[in-house]
C-alpha cells in the first residue's frame, strides 16, 4: 500500500496478517470498494465500510461516490484511512482520485498525476469518464446538472452499459445555462411534447475547430464527429450556442414507438443514433441528439409557481404527429 497524501493510503485487499502493520501505520479506518467485504472478526480493530462495486466500465461510480467521500472525510478526523479493492488499481484508485480532486479543487488529469507519483494505477475507461463528469460538476455529484441529466438519461434508455463512454466535453453543456419555464407543443396536433427542463444546452466550438471540421468533411480518412468533439472543451469561457436549435434528453413517451413507427418521429436506427449524436448548425456535436424542428413547434411560457406538467403518457401521444429530426435524418 502507498500513502497518497498525508494519512490517505491506497492499496490492494489486505490479508489478515497485515493487521499489525496497518495498526502501526496509524490506520484506523478501511474503505473496501470491492465485491467482498473484509472479515469482521479479523478486522474488528478498524472502522470498516464496504461499498460493492465491480471493476467494469458500465458500473455507476457516481452513484456511490458521495457516500465514499463522506466516509473518507469523517475517517481522516480520527487517523489514517486505507482505501482498497482487489488490486488497488481501478476501483479504489477511482475513489482516491475523486477525493484528491475535491480536496485540492484540481482536474482529473492533475489528480491522476499526483496519485501516479505514489502508486501505479489504471482506472477503467468508464470510471475515467465519470471522474471527468465529476470535474465538470465542480467536484460534487450534482444530479441537477445538464451533464448528469444526460448521463442518467442514456443509462435509463440504453441500459447501464451504454453511458460509460459518454464524454462530458462532447455536449459541452453550460452548467450556468438556464431556460425560461415553458411547454413545447406540436403545432399540428397540439400535443405537449416536452418542457424546457428537457432541453440540452451546448457551447459553440472553439475557433480552432472550424478548420479541422472543414478538413474532415473533405477527407474520407477522418470521422467528422471525432473532429467536432475535439473542437469542444471543458473551458468555462466557451460561448453558449444561441442558434435556437432544440435538442432534448431522451423522452419517455418515445420509448414504445421507436421500433414501431416509421417516419421522422421514430425509426429503426433511433437507439444507436441517439448516442452517436448529431451536429448543431454551430458546429458542435451534441449527444444525445433528439433534435426537434422548431418550425413545427409552439413554445408556451409557463408562469405559474406550480411545477411544469409533464407530457402525457405514451398511450395518449402519437409521435408520428410530431416533426423531429434524429441523427442521420435530413
Amino acid at each position: 500500500m502507498n500513502e497518497i497524501i498525508t494519512n490517505l493510503w491506497l492499496g490492494s485487499y489486505p490479508a489478515i496478517e497485515d493487521v499489525p502493520h496497518l495498526l502501526r501505520t496509524g490506520i484506523r479506518s478501511i474503505l473496501t470498494v470491492d465485491m467482498v467485504p473484509l472479515p469482521e472478526t479479523e478486522f474488528k480493530y478498524f472502522e470498516c465500510k464496504f461499498i460493492e462495486l465491480r471493476d467494469e466500465p458500465s458500473q455507476d461510480v457516481l452513484d456511490i461516490l458521495e457516500e465514499a467521500l463522506d466516509f473518507i472525510e469523517q475517517s481522516l478526523r480520527n487517523g489514517s484511512v486505507l482505501i482498497h479493492c482487489t488490486m488497488g488499481m481501478s476501483r479504489s484508485a477511482t475513489v482516491t482520485i475523486a477525493y484528491v480532486m475535491r480536496k485540492f479543487r484540481v482536474s482529473y488529469d492533475n489528480a491522476l498525476d499526483l496519485v501516479m507519483k505514489k502508486r501505479i494505477i489504471y482506472p477503467n475507461i468508464g470510471f475515467v469518464n465519470q471522474l471527468k463528469m465529476f470535474e465538470v460538476m465542480k467536484w460534487k455529484v450534482d444530479k441537477d446538472s445538464p451533464v448528469y441529466h444526460q448521463y442518467a438519461a442514456i443509462r435509463k434508455f440504453k441500459g447501464p452499459g451504454s453511458a460509460y463512454n459518454l464524454k462530458p466535453g462532447s455536449n459541452s453543456s453550460p452548467t450556468n445555462q438556464t431556460y425560461q419555464p415553458a411547454i413545447f407543443k406540436c403545432r399540428k396536433c397540439r400535443r405537449r411534447l416536452f418542457t424546457s427542463s428537457n432541453l440540452v444546452g451546448h457551447c459553440r466550438p472553439e475557433p480552432s475547430a472550424t478548420e479541422a471540421i472543414a478538413n474532415a468533411i473533405q477527407s474520407d480518412e477522418v470521422e467528422v464527429n471525432t473532429v467536432l468533439i475535439k473542437g469542444v472543451t471543458l473551458n468555462d469561457s466557451l460561448t453558449p450556442c444561441t442558434l435556437n436549435e432544440l435538442f432534448t434528453d431522451p423522452l419517455e413517451w418515445t420509448r414504445s414507438y421507436t421500433h414501431e413507427v416509421e417516419g421522422k418521429a421514430a425509426n429503426a436506427f433511433w437507439y444507436s443514433d441517439l448516442v452517436n449524436g448529431e451536429p448543431c448548425t454551430c458546429g458542435t456535436w451534441v449527444t444525445p441528439a433528439f433534435h426537434f424542428n422548431r418550425n413545427h413547434l409552439d413554445r408556451v411560457e409557463f408562469h405559474s409557481k406550480q411545477p411544469i406538467p409533464e407530457p402525457p403518457p405514451p398511450s395518449t401521444v402519437d409521435p408520428s404527429q410530431a416533426d423531429t429530426n434524429l441523427a442521420g435524418d435530413s
